[in-house]
């Protein structure tokens, strides 16, 4: 499929230091092993949705699109889990918003 998001990240000039390389990814690996489903699914979703724009197949518009879903599903199912899921899932949107809204996007 081409490059990997890994790879795509870490080929991303940063001069600015405007993305978090490092924290994304975390932010990433640890929501895709999330105990609670939903998260996992959100985590799944991220990771396919940067492999995609890192092969090329989809556009920065398109991504922001998807990442902007996640994010807005993600707070609204966060009204339902539990203190300690809720918790997580807020972390997963602010990420979104700090990492891949506010850094990634302009990078890109």
């Amino acid at each position: 499929m081409g490059l990997e998001w890994h790879d795509f990240l870490d080929g991303l000039k940063d001069d600015a230091g405007k993305l978090a390389k490092e924290e994304l990814k975390e932010l990433i690996e640890s929501t895709r092993g999330d105990s609670a489903d939903f998260l996992k699914r959100q985590g799944e979703k991220l990771e396919r949705y940067l492999n995609q724009l890192a092969a090329g197949l989809t556009t920065k518009e398109q991504f922001e699109g998807y990442v902007l879903d996640v994010r807005d599903l993600t707070e609204m199912q966060a009204l339902e889990m539990s203190v300690a899921a809720r918790a997580r899932a807020q972390h997963l949107a602010e990420g979104i918003t700090s990492l891949i809204i506010n850094g990634l996007l302009g990078l890109i």
